[in-house]
């Protein structure tokens, strides 16, 4: 993360999805998934037929890590009960020879210690290396000049404790017996990491997985759009990090950005636990006593500027059934202003959880969505103001309008006395239990030195909190929050939503890297879906070469959260498919005789009916582009988009039974580069992007060999291993076992 500020908000996650449950119960759940199913191609006419498989993966991997969550009785709003007592514990602040601040804070209730060393730097620009300050952090931990990376590892399991590092942090956690050997350990990857470059490569590999799934994800793509717009491309804040820029990131790279910022006289250490004064001073002078000082880079940049009028970024996402919405500003607060309390008190009445001012309209009065929330953030350099909520097409701009309402509506009336005492009762709820935490008390003694606030500034923060009036709402409101002049940034489906944005401001369309797009009209197109479909068949392998299938098979395979998967899928022309999917322990078979569909797995099998099993004739389908009329499927130009900095054609499908979905072609190559369409769930419609790329000659066929695919905020990302053409495959592998 770039942006280290502090951000206004009660001590809960308000980044609540948009399909907040998963049936746990399992069949129902599976055998629904694939209700309306339809083609996700990426080869010749119909060579991979993956997409189930996916989207099975991918839910099942969510059911392993989906959050349950309480009922709440939302009759009525629960009466503000007393504000809690507390005491933040005091603190000793000493330095070294060499410069370290160094934080102690003695907590004797349990046998424990908590350790957190930070450089106090400047934000920066990294240009064409963006990514390269938390990627040098990571790997830190990643191993030294005197321990692998499995040593540490290994050192770290025998004491049970914890040790991490990221960006320009280093973390330690265990017990306090066990001090000294977590000191030992904590100066070796400061003092002395050798960035080993096979750690390095594989972290790249990960981050640059990680970029792509963000150019799936509605909520990571809004936030990047809500970056770039609001602080520019030259500044630290609007810099994103890329694929491209990940990948020039070298080993000695990570050197350079080490050596330019880690020094002791720029590090604050905070110690928390069961430790004393003396031996903790004698613990730093052993370790890090060595560390010699220095100067670290401080850049300055210009602040940005407010937008001149209420703008609409728009990213078209063609196959969304809901808009993932952000309004949002930048704010000039510092961290030291005494119109921190007043803001952060103002924020939590507008949109700090579910009882509050956005949540109460959008979904309790007017059902737009599942949840509303707002968040503010003081800044050294500058703050920000996000209001956001995902909600349905058809009430997208209706959501809009009620967010702008609230927001105009805390600038002009104040809350009521039981409002206000319940805001503060919440703010004051989740401020006492952060303190249970120790790693909590470091970060916020650190923040005490680092910002220069005063040594009492927590210790007085339910004070300061309860002296907040309504009248200072109102003030801070009208001061800090500008509804005419805000960006509001929206992933969803232009064709349904963008004329209806219109009302708010000019509409600007964007990718999903948050680059401005020039616009053509579909109308203004002139090329036709048949030829998009000829040429990608050409470039292919050719129509002859692909009619000479009579079946082909391809296996593939990744991995996620630790468990290996696996995809293997034959094809026999001219309508019969089986599919068979592992991850880890799970495995299931789907299969397409020509007539009849099935799918099996360990909680049973199941013949396809209805709209799943129409949808698998589609699938089943060897030759696709040639035959889709035949199908009752009608192609359609809906316009151009950029996806990974390519043009691309997109052409939007609609069936017999009305279902959409829609494809993109390369306007320089015409190869497919994504699949999008809409699935439905017991939960509702869930959206599924489908994402091919690296495509590779075999033996005269044009095949992507990587794949990856979103859905629900997971993805997977498969290699291909394997591909053959007539085999001589038995049509007894697509009848149902």
């Amino acid at each position: 993360m770039k942006k280290n500020f502090l951000t206004i908000q009660p001590n809960h996650s308000h980044s609540r999805p948009a399909y907040s449950g998963v049936n746990s119960s399992g069949n129902p759940f599976f055998n629904q998934i694939f209700a309306n199913g339809f083609p996700t191609k990426a080869f010749g006419n119909n060579a991979i037929v993956v997409a189930r498989n996916f989207c099975v993966l991918l839910l099942l991997a969510i059911l392993f890590v989906a959050p349950s969550s309480a009922q709440l009785d939302r009759s009525k709003i629960p009466p503000p009960g007393p504000a809690p007592a507390i005491a933040f514990p005091n603190y000793e602040l000493l330095t070294t020879r060499n410069g370290i601040r160094v934080i102690i804070v003695r907590n004797t209730e349990l046998p424990t210690v908590s350790m957190h060393l930070l450089i106090d730097r400047k934000p920066a620009l990294e240009g064409t290396y963006a990514g390269v300050i938390d990627i040098a952090g990571q790997l830190l931990r990643d191993g030294t000049t005197t321990r692998t990376k499995d040593q540490l590892d290994e050192e770290v399991d025998v004491i049970g404790a914890e040790l991490s590092s990221g960006g320009t942090t280093v973390s330690a956690s265990g017990l306090s017996k066990y001090t000294g050997k977590l000191f030992e350990l904590m100066s070796d990857i400061t003092l002395r990491p050798s960035f080993p470059q096979d750690e390095l490569d594989k972290l790249k590999m990960q981050t640059e997985s990680g970029l792509k799934f963000r150019k799936t994800e509605p909520n990571a793509i809004v936030n990047v759009v809500r970056q770039r717009i609001l602080y520019g491309n030259n500044h630290p804040y609007g810099e994103v990090e890329t694929e491209q820029t990940v990948a020039n990131i070298t080993r000695d790279k990570c050197i350079e950005t080490y050596n330019a910022y880690f020094k002791p006289n720029h590090a604050i250490l905070a110690v928390v636990g069961d430790v004393k004064k003396d031996e903790v001073m004698k613990l730093v002078e052993k370790y890090f006593g060595t560390w010699n000082e220095g100067d670290v880079p401080n850049p300055t940049f210009e602040t940005p500027k407010p937008l001149d009028r209420t703008e609409v970024a728009l990213v078209d996402r063609a196959s969304s059934v809901q808009s993932v919405i952000r309004i949002a500003q930048t704010v000039e607060l510092q961290r030291t202003s005494p119109d921190v309390m007043p803001v952060s008190v103002m924020n939590t009445l507008l949109g700090g959880g579910s009882y509050f001012r956005l949540f109460e309209n959008l979904r309790e009065k007017h059902g737009y969505t599942y949840g509303a929330y707002s968040s503010i953030g003081p800044d050294e350099l500058i703050g920000a103001f996000t209001a956001s909520t995902s909600a349905r097409n058809s009430v997208t701009d209706s959501s809009i309008a009620q967010m702008i309402y609230e927001i105009k509506r805390i600038r002009a009336e104040k809350p009521d006395s039981t409002e206000l005492q319940m805001a503060k009762n919440y703010m004051s709820g989740g401020f006492v239990r952060s303190l249970e935490n120790p790693g909590t008390i470091a970060q916020d003694a650190i923040e005490i030195e680092r910002y220069h606030l005063p040594k009492n500034y927590y210790k007085t923060y339910l004070k300061r909190l309860d002296e907040v009036t309504a009248g200072d709402v109102e003030q801070a409101a009208e001061k800090y929050l500008h509804p005419d002049h805000e960006l509001i940034a929206v992933v969803g489906k232009a064709s349904e939503i963008k004329s209806t944005l219109t009302q708010f401001g000019p509409v600007a369309m964007y990718d999903e890297e948050g680059n401005l797009i020039p616009e053509k009209p579909a109308e203004n197109i002139t090329i036709t879906p048949d030829e998009i479909f000829n040429k990608f068949m050409e470039k292919s392998g050719g129509k002859a070469k692909l009619d000479s299938i009579k079946d082909k098979t391809m296996e593939m395979s990744g991995t996620m959260m630790g468990m290996t998967i696996s995809v293997k899928t034959v094809e026999k022309a001219p309508n019969k498919v089986y599919s068979e999917s592992k991850f880890g322990e799970f495995s299931q078979k789907t299969g397409f005789d020509g007539e009849h569909g099935w799918m099996s797995s360990a909680r049973g099998e199941m013949e396809m009916t209805g709209k799943q099993l129409e949808g698998m004739k589609i699938e089943a389908q060897t030759n696709f582009y040639e035959h889709y009329k035949e199908m009752g499927v009608t192609p359609i130009i809906a316009g151009t988009k950029i996806i990974s900095g390519k043009g691309c054609y997109e052409v939007h499908f609609t069936t017999a039974d009305s279902v959409e979905f829609s494809q993109y072609f390369s306007k320089d190559d015409f190869l497919k580069v994504r699949d999008a369409k809409t699935l439905d769930t017991p939960q509702g419609p869930i959206e599924q992007i489908t994402d091919y790329s690296d495509y590779k000659d075999f033996n005269g066929y044009l095949v992507p060999t990587h794949i990856v695919q979103s859905v629900m905020g997971r993805s997977i990302e498969l290699k291909l291993d394997k591909f053959s053409v007539n085999t001589g495959v038995e049509d007894s592998l697509f009848v149902k076992p």
